[in-house]
């Protein structure tokens, strides 16, 4: 198990490869397992800071409570995948992540319950963080060629927490 002040320095490593060089102008969708809710946490509070330090806000959905229908919510937000910015109500790009999106996985564990990788992938609102606590579980739903999700995330998930 990690310490805390070991998990808070991994917590500020994941959030300066997430809010990279070229952050927020470019930053591809990304996925990270925590081993706790401590730990989430604390890399969600160093995502917020450094983006921010960007000038770019983040907003944090808790999609535990209910996974699908939270998810759902979500989904109508976006605007395609034409390449642009179409919300009319659209602040400045910002982060939007999504913790306990590992719930999300299919009970026979090959029929997802997210339709959706068209529209976020190429969604320019937003820079996305995919987070939850079952590493194995996001590795399977973002490294698996039989779903939707394959390769649409890279992983910043630190090696002590690949559990």
């Amino acid at each position: 198990m990690t310490s805390l002040r070991e998990g808070e320095v991994l917590a500020e490593q994941v959030a300066s490869e997430f809010v990279h060089a070229l952050f927020p102008s470019f930053r591809t969708p990304a996925f990270l397992a925590c081993p706790d809710d401590l730990c989430a946490k604390a890399v969600l509070a160093a995502v917020t800071r450094a983006a921010g330090a960007r000038g770019v806000a983040t907003e944090i959905i808790d999609l535990r409570p209910a996974p699908a229908e939270l998810l759902g919510r979500v989904t109508e937000r976006l605007c395609g995948f034409e390449g642009r910015r179409k919300r009319k109500d659209a602040p400045a790009i910002s982060v939007l992540a999504l913790d306990g999106f590992d719930l999300l996985e299919g009970v026979d564990n090959d029929r997802p319950t997210y339709p959706f990788r068209s529209e976020f992938q190429f969604d320019e609102d937003f820079r996305w963080l995919f987070l939850g606590r079952d590493w194995g579980r996001l590795r399977r739903l973002f490294g698996t060629y039989r779903l939707p999700l394959y390769h649409a995330a890279s992983d910043l998930t630190p090696e002590p927490w690949r559990t």
